[in-house]
């Protein structure tokens, strides 16, 4: 039998584990999610990006942007700052206020950049609490 502390560590460990229920074939973004200004902007950023090296733009994806706006409010509600575990390329960040810095701090990163400039779809995610931001993205 588990004592109190016993289950209130599994409970915590389970709620540090980003990727426990995020990926939910079923779930669709709700429809404010893909015309938010933040995401939408995000999405503008790295198709200019990606055309300065003569790519294709991203395609949006509605299940991909599920799961990366819930990363982004699962970070931003537990202040802690890691990938997802999510099944495909991710690259986040937390602090910038803006798309523009987010973007700006991945191009800066030869790692993220490499990603921004892969794939061909893509979700993004943004959530903000107590005055930080934490931004998604995760492409295919």
């Amino acid at each position: 039998m588990i004592d109190g502390v016993a289950a209130a560590c599994v409970a915590a460990s389970l709620a540090l584990q980003p990727d426990m229920g995020l990926l939910e074939p079923e779930r669709v973004p709700p429809a404010w999610l893909n015309q938010h200004p933040m995401i939408t902007r995000l999405m503008e950023l790295q198709n200019e990006e990606r055309a300065r090296y003569g790519l294709p733009p991203l395609r949006y994806n509605a299940k991909m942007t599920a799961a990366a706006q819930k990363h982004a409010s699962w970070m931003a509600d537990t202040g802690y700052y890691t990938h997802s575990g999510l099944p495909w390329p991710e690259i986040i960040h937390s602090g910038p206020q803006t798309p523009e810095g987010a973007v700006q701090g991945w191009i800066y990163s030869p790692s993220h950049h490499g990603i921004m400039l892969s794939g061909s779809q893509a979700g993004f995610g943004y959530a903000k609490r107590n005055g930080v931001a934490y931004w998604v993205t995760v492409i295919e």
